[in-house]
């Protein structure tokens, strides 16, 4: 192994986790061993393992002192996280999911922000089943959904209804599920421990025990090798008028680039990532760099020779440095482009410098290509598809309109959903069901909510410094209460620095500090173009709503005409706005 600059040949320690993936004999470890045992959670070892399978494990945090008080292990459950490029389902494919989170889960389903399922409260006993039925009856994998490989490709998920897509030329969820499936891992030990019955006995109860131990020898990983990447991989795919999936925050992105409504080349950048941590200075958040554009025939080529070059010279021996956008940066740009290059076996392309024009969520009812059919995009508060006892019930209401007019499902980067395919006649009954329900568009939230995010955090959520989930809608009423539902602005918060909700490209980023406390970043643009600034550090939950009521006040009180939150505050600057906000 050489240093992650590529300037040394000194050999460098490897990490522990580096140490596991090699020994893993292609991703089994001894998960065999462990996953019919009566322990109720796996060891550190499998832990790191089973991500490559899709499925984390966690504990209720809300229940450590009560249960280490008398006694009791920690509530373990396991996350499990599908892998559906795009977010695109069937109607029978969702009812299946629904089905399944009542059957194994806790009752409810959240979308990601990179267009998949989570299933929380899993309990150890029933993960083998979930995987299996998911396979089976939903038709959806969760094979790399998780772990040091290419995550879910995001992709906007109305590029084969939308008008504005219909001169395309190309089909992009096609390329989506075509870069998916090139770099899933070809090991073959998912498929020996989640689906096949000959391998396994099942006993009674469902206790699972294997009949029959794996080779205890590599599996043949062509594009990952026997280590795997250094960290997670994450591609997505927009085009240069529709960036609703936040292609620069990706390692890799593909912009499709368009005149006249048609394709005329592929932009391709790297170096995209969000997380950092508080504690290190040397983590940061990063936006892709454009490098190339190219014809479609190339796109995989040259993104097998980006992950090529990042296996070979990314940091294995401390995971806080192993992302891309560090490599890049220890490598510098054009020496990284020119290592790709040498991989890629031809000279790169120039790229154009092309950036979206817009970030649009398709919320509300729109026609699509197809005449006397029609979609709509419903907003889901944070993603979480649920029936809440005192407000909207999501689970219930999508349900019964998935089960009766079989819609196709789309899941979007906003954490929202889009139901297509709904014929003219249609249209007034499914109305009626969402009206029953509750179900929101954009025309029945308040504007400051219709963009807004944040992760699932507390309890479940190992790396949480915070609340997000839970107390964002809190957040917001407090906010609308002090006057500002009207204002239209992106606003996202997590828990943590890690930023899957992805607060740093936001126009306001809310980032959990600690235990109530959070930094408060502004800056971000509708286009997903700029990075945030911190204005306000440690600050306490309960002032957080007289914080953003004075950031929003003095923005509408200064902004030029038509002038974003983002823009305003850019230019303002935030010097002067953390002098406001001291």
């Amino acid at each position: 192994m050489t240093s992650p600059s590529g300037n040394s040949e000194t050999p460098l320690k490897k990490s522990k986790v580096e140490e596991i993936k090699e020994a893993s004999s292609g991703l089994y470890g001894t998960i065999p061993d462990e996953i019919g045992a009566e322990h109720v959670c796996f060891s550190e070892t499998s832990i790191q393992v089973l991500k490559h399978h899709g499925t984390y494990q966690q504990d209720n945090r809300d229940l450590r002192s009560e249960r280490r008080k008398a006694g009791l292990d920690k509530d373990y459950r396991m996350m499990v996280r599908t892998k559906t490029p795009g977010g695109l389902m069937t109607a029978e494919g969702y009812l299946a999911c629904d089905d399944l989170a009542s059957k194994y889960g806790q009752d409810d389903l959240r979308i990601t922000s990179r267009q998949g399922f989570q299933f929380h409260g899993v309990l150890k006993g029933n993960l083998r089943a979930l995987i299996k039925d998911l396979n089976t009856f939903a038709q959806m994998h969760t094979k790399g959904a998780c772990g040091d490989v290419v995550r879910n490709v995001t992709c906007s998920n109305v590029v084969d209804i939308d008008p504005a897509y219909a001169k395309l030329g190309a089909d992009l969820f096609a390329l989506s599920t075509k870069i998916s499936d090139h770099f899933l891992p070809q090991s073959r030990s998912y498929y020996d421990l989640w689906l096949d019955d000959e391998k396994v006995s099942i006993d009674a109860d469902g206790n699972v025990s294997y009949k029959a131990k794996h080779a205890a020898k590599p599996e043949d990983e062509p594009i990952y090798k026997q280590a795997y990447l250094p960290r997670k991989f994450k591609i997505g795919v927009a085009t240069d008028f529709d960036n609703s999936i936040d292609v620069y925050t990706n390692d890799l992105g593909v912009i499709a680039c368009t005149k006249d409504g048609k394709i005329t080349g592929y932009e391709i950048l790297i170096g995209g990532g969000l997380g950092h941590s508080h504690s290190k200075q040397d983590t940061y958040a990063r936006l892709g760099s454009a490098i190339a554009n190219v014809a479609e025939s190339e796109i995989i080529p040259v993104i097998e020779a980006v992950v090529g070059v990042q296996r070979d010279f990314g940091n294995r021996e401390q995971r806080h440095q192993a992302r891309m956008k560090y490599t890049i940066d220890g490598m510098g740009l054009e020496a990284f482009r020119e290592k790709v290059q040498e991989y890629y076996g031809k000279p790169l392309p120039a790229a154009t410098g092309i950036a979206p024009s817009a970030q649009p969520d398709y919320l509300g009812w729109h026609k699509e290509i197809t005449p006397g059919l029609n979609y709509v995009g419903i907003w889901v508060e944070n993603g979480r598809i649920r029936d809440f006892a005192d407000g909207i019930k999501f689970r219930t209401g999508l349900r019964k309109i998935i089960e009766t007019y079989k819609p196709s499902v789309r899941l979007t980067a906003h954490h929202n959903i889009v139901l297509s395919g709904i014929g003219d006649a249609d249209v007034d009954a499914v109305k009626a069901i969402m009206a029953e329900y509750g179900l929101p568009t954009q025309d029945s939230i308040s504007p400051l909510r219709r963009m807004e995010m944040a992760c699932p955090a507390l309890p479940l959520c190992g790396l949480a410094l915070a609340e997000a989930e839970r107390e964002m809608p809190r957040l917001l009423k407090q906010v609308e209460d002090l006057g500002h539902g009207d204002a239209d602005v992106i606003i996202r918060m997590t828990g943590c620095p890690n930023n899957c909700a992805r607060p740093a490209s936001a126009e306001i980023g809310i980032i959990g500090r600690g235990p109530n406390k959070y930094n408060v970043y502004v800056g971000g643009n509708r286009t997903g173009t700029r990075l945030n600034t911190l204005v306000k550090d440690t600050i306490t939950v309960e002032d957080l709503p007289a914080t953003l009521g004075k950031l929003l006040g003095d923005w509408k009180a200064e902004r030029e005409d038509g002038e974003a939150f983002g823009d305003w505050a850019h230019r303002v600057g935030y010097e002067e706005l953390t002098a406001r906000l001291a």
